[in-house]
């Protein structure tokens, strides 16, 4: 492991969850991602999960956590990684403005291709992770709110080849 700090902007906020996954991981402070929009992605009907996308003007808040390589080989499994998220340095910024480079996990092709809406149960893990870490809840909802605009726009446009 190169970098021991990882920025995690879904499910992972939840201090239950990462307590369950890295019992050794250490929240240092709320962050926030610059130029990136938080998105769900994965397979239609309630089954996205949390991605990012590079957009500029846009911000992700979440959790700058501490790892052990062994906490990061627990969230290399939970993850999916290799298939389903890929690792990726990012450089994010805490309340002092300070930056720095780490580590996030970044939904791969194909499966960042199809938004999705996140079921309840997957949402709710969120917005408790928010509320745990003083985050605001309403750029989740937003995500949400976005994620199921689009999926609607392009499941207009599409036309069954069969048809």
């Amino acid at each position: 492991m190169e970098n021991p700090f990882y920025f995690a902007y879904g499910s992972n906020m939840n201090l239950d969850q990462m307590e369950y996954r890295c019992p050794d991981a250490r929240v240092v402070e709320t962050v926030r991602l610059e130029d990136y929009r938080l998105a769900f992605c994965g397979r239609p009907a309630g089954n996205g999960v949390a991605t990012i996308f590079p957009e500029e003007g846009s911000q992700v808040e979440g959790v700058l956590w501490e790892i052990t390589p062994e906490c990061e080989k627990s969230l290399d499994g939970y993850e999916g990684y290799p298939h389903l998220y890929g690792k990726q340095n990012v450089r994010v910024r805490n309340k002092a403005g300070m930056q720095m480079d780490v580590m996030a996990y970044v939904m791969n092709a194909p499966y960042k291709d199809t938004l999705a809406s996140p079921s309840n149960l997957y949402l709710e893990g969120i917005l408790d992770g928010c509320r745990q870490n003083g985050i605001p809840v309403k750029p989740i909802r937003d995500a949400v709110r976005w994620t199921k605009k689009e999926a609607a726009k392009t499941k207009k446009h599409y036309r069954d080849p069969e048809r």
